[in-house]
């Protein structure tokens, strides 16, 4: 509905000038509102001649502005009263009392056209107030995180070893999730579904960029053509951060190697894997660590079951959502 509301043929259609593309736009609803009449008139004929209009005259307005929808109820009114209304072929009454009845029709549609550019621009300018609502969240929460994220760097300053390393594990979270929260800001629709291909896309990317910059570790992303709700999007980002930051920091060494993320349809079942080329690692199939605890949290709160497997080849999460 959203990107519906948002169609606007004089945007879509620059740098022509608006007023020629909505001359063209209303002369092309005008001519599929004559088209219709004459369709009806195979199997009804002269009934309702200016009611089959209003639906076109109302498109007309709704994605080509008001100016659309006047030439399109003009054109289409003129043609009833010319070939629809007797005398047939002429703008001569029949009856008397049939010009009052056309005035009002008339008129009528251009009432239309007035109401449905009063809800065109009253719809156009809630989709920008909720963007711009978007943005100021958008901010709000960043700036959050990176308040979070600024205490945390200042407890490191004074913490021992031991500490710091658990605080900078803590500050890789909170980052983690702050990534996944930017990425998923616009890419979703109002039915709160996301195409998740282009979701692990962007993410493996700022995952590259970020905690692989400098390592020499590379990550291959790839997943079915396939959309799922928005909240189990964001639990799926944050398995993705959590387990390949895992990979990153311990699997490879001082050697690079590559980060495997796929997403796939199996036996009816959505299943994600998140797999390393490094030599593997021991603990993992029985880690006790935050690390692992936070893994099998995210993945049930998604309605998934992780299974790992590791050896000399790397390690593989594969986690299997059971609910569609």
């Amino acid at each position: 509905m959203r990107r519906l509301a948002s169609i606007d043929i004089t945007d879509i259609a620059r740098p022509v000038p608006p007023l020629v593309t909505q001359s063209l736009f209303g002369l092309l609803c005008a001519g599929f509102a004559v088209l219709l009449r004459a369709l009806t008139d195979i199997y009804l004929p002269g009934a309702g001649p200016f009611a089959l209009s209003v639906p076109v005259v109302l498109v007309a307005t709704l994605f080509g502005r008001w100016f659309s929808g006047f030439v399109c109820q003009t054109l289409a009114g003129l043609h009833a009263w010319y070939y629809v209304l007797p005398v047939a072929g002429s703008f001569a009454f029949e009856v008397a009392g049939d010009g009052p009845r056309v005035f009002v029709n008339l008129a009528a549609g251009y009432i239309s056209v007035a109401l449905a550019e009063v809800f065109r621009r009253t719809a156009r300018k809630a989709l920008h107030d909720r963007e711009v609502l978007l943005i100021e969240l958008e901010h709000r929460v960043k700036n959050s995180f990176a308040s979070i994220a600024a205490v945390m760097r200042l407890q490191m300053r004074d913490a021992g070893p031991e500490a710091r390393e658990i605080l900078q594990a803590a500050l890789g979270r909170v980052e983690s999730y702050a990534r996944a929260y930017s990425h998923l800001r616009f890419q979703f629709n109002d039915s709160g579904m996301v195409l998740l291909g282009d979701y692990l896309m962007d993410l493996c990317k700022a995952l590259e960029q970020t905690v692989a910059h400098d390592r020499n570790i590379e990550f291959d992303c790839r997943s079915d053509n396939t959309t799922i709700p928005r909240d189990k999007a964001i639990t799926i980002g944050l398995l993705v951060n959590e387990v390949a930051t895992n990979s990153v920091k311990h699997a490879f060494g001082d050697r690079g190697g590559k980060v495997s993320v796929a997403f796939e349809t199996r036996d009816g079942k959505k299943v994600l894997t998140i797999a390393d080329d490094g030599p593997g690692m021991g603990a993992a199939t029985g880690g006790t660590g935050l690390g692992h605890r936070l893994i099998a949290a995210l993945a049930q709160q998604a309605g998934g079951t992780v299974d790992v497997a590791t050896g000399a080849e790397g390690t593989a999460y594969t986690i299997t959502f059971l609910a569609a």
